[in-house]
């Protein structure tokens, strides 16, 4: 009789995410030679990223001119990153490499590392000034580098405004991006400028909404980038399941070989719920005050959802009081299994404040296509509107104070008992995952000003919960 034998499981080779490959000519060949030579093999993933990062132009120029590197924790990317050091050093003949991260000694220690590379390989030891890692290693803290024999050097630098200022470079590594502040991105930016074989990496794992410049650079390197600019992200797919495995491969490239699946396994079980979505699976999380169970909005979700007019419906609207320049309206229903439908129905934005006149018409000729019991808003944000709505004869009520407490609580609850359904909408995900909370002693509410994105269709979702999570009234004759 034979017995199936399970497969294991093997990170992903290629990216999730990435800017459009290069196909061209690169010297990543002598960087996977110098690793063999050394015995620490590159990976197939490894090869891949860095073939693009280090391709060429006729002239031998790298095009890649700053790259971004994105991947879970413990994957490989530093050995990556020291390997294309060394090999800036003793192969492609730079002078100058800089190494950065938010946290000093985890540079110190990547240049430790290079060290001990060097020291165990003559060939590599004897391009070492004065063929001796003793002198060539400097440990001084403040002072961290190895020199060669020709002047050339690698250089430990802060996380600071000053520390690179005065200094050029061949090369740049940034590491822990996430953590890196935008001051001192600047500063280490500028010491490339004069040189025109220069390239700059940077590497981290998924940031939070603290994380500045990882998430500016990031959305901009997947918008429509210049050639010159490279990124690359081992994640899991938004919304993800934490315990489907495929999405551990496609976050953890190097699963199957440097990291075992009982690994990821015992850290999923151990550790909170943003650790896992941001150290495992390489997710941004929007806040780190998120009030929602772990993957229960998710549960919730039904994409064959229908909601259309002719059922008991009720509207919410709501606007970002900063500036005005988004809002939503969503629509709730009580389907016939008695659970709540949401549905996002129509957003506005706008780079200056939003029409609110228009905003008021569209709502409107939406109510007059549904038909809803009620439209709810908040009167510190949509009083005019509402004002503009009921002269219409549309029917309004204001959800706001401490009402608004009590939505909250109740649409967690019906979120997390079940009685909510929504229909998967990329739109709604995003704004449940921005979401940050306020609480007092008895209760708590969604609140805008720390909340990482947009949360209007959130806001307009509690209200309803209010209300559709009411016993509904029947008309009934009695004779």
């Amino acid at each position: 009789m034979l017995t199936e034998t399970k497969q294991e499981l093997r990170g992903a080779t290629h990216p999730r995410l990435n800017t459009p490959w290069l196909n061209t000519k690169s010297r990543v060949d002598e960087i996977v030679a110098l690793a063999e030579a050394i015995d620490q093999p590159l990976l197939e993933w490894q090869k891949l990223i860095l073939t693009d990062m280090c391709a060429v132009d006729d002239e031998n120029m790298f095009i890649k001119k700053s790259a971004l590197f994105v991947c879970a924790r413990q994957s490989g990317k530093s050995h990556m990153m020291r390997m294309r050091v060394l090999a800036g050093l003793f192969c492609f003949g730079e002078r100058n490499i800089l190494i950065m991260s938010s946290q000093r000694q985890m540079a110190s220690k990547s240049l430790e590392i290079m060290a001990g590379i060097i020291e165990r390989t003559p060939h590599l030891l004897a391009q070492v000034k004065g063929g001796n890692i003793d002198k060539a290693y400097k440990r001084t803290n403040g002072n961290e580098r190895i020199i060669l024999e020709n002047g050339a050097e690698v250089k430990v630098v802060a996380a600071t405004t000053d520390s690179a200022r005065g200094l050029s470079a061949d090369m740049v590594w940034v590491d822990e991006l996430r953590e890196c502040g935008v001051e001192a991105l600047d500063a280490v930016k500028s010491t490339t400028l004069t040189r025109p074989n220069s390239q700059r990496f940077y590497t981290s794992n998924a940031g939070h909404k603290e994380s500045v410049v990882l998430n500016e650079m990031r959305e901009r390197s997947l918008n429509k980038p210049p050639k010159s600019v490279g990124y690359y992200e081992y994640s899991a797919p938004d919304n993800c399941d934490i315990w489907d495995r495929s999405n551990w491969a496609m976050a953890n490239p190097s699963l199957g070989t440097l990291i075992t699946e009982e690994a990821i396994e015992e850290i999923i079980a151990t550790s909170t719920h943003a650790a896992v979505m941001t150290e495992t699976l390489c997710k941004w999380i929007g806040t780190d005050s998120s009030p929602w169970t772990p993957g229960s909005w998710e549960e919730c979700a039904d994409t064959s959802l229908i909601m259309a007019p002719g059922m008991y419906t009720m509207f919410a609207f709501d606007i970002e009081p900063h500036a005005g320049r988004h809002a939503s309206l969503v629509a709730g229903a009580v389907l016939p299994d008695g659970k709540i439908g949401l549905s996002l129905v129509k957003t506005w934005e706008s780079d200056r404040a939003i029409d609110q006149l228009k905003i008021a018409a569209d709502i409107k000729a939406y109510c007059d296509e549904w038909l809803p019991k009620l439209v709810l808003f908040d009167k510190f944000t949509g009083q005019h509107i509402a004002d503009r709505l009921h002269n219409s004869g549309v029917k309004v009520e204001d959800c706001s104070g401490t009402q608004f407490y009590n939505a909250c609580s109740i649409f967690k609850d019906a979120i997390d008992n079940r009685r909510v359904v929504h229909g998967d909408q990329p739109a709604l995900n995003v704004a449940m995952d921005s979401v940050a909370a306020k609480s007092n002693d008895s209760a708590w509410r969604v609140v805008r000003k720390k909340s990482s994105g947009s949360v209007a269709a959130v806001i307009g979702m509690a209200m309803l919960a209010l209300h559709l999570d009411k016993p509904i009234s029947e008309a009934k004759v009695y004779v």
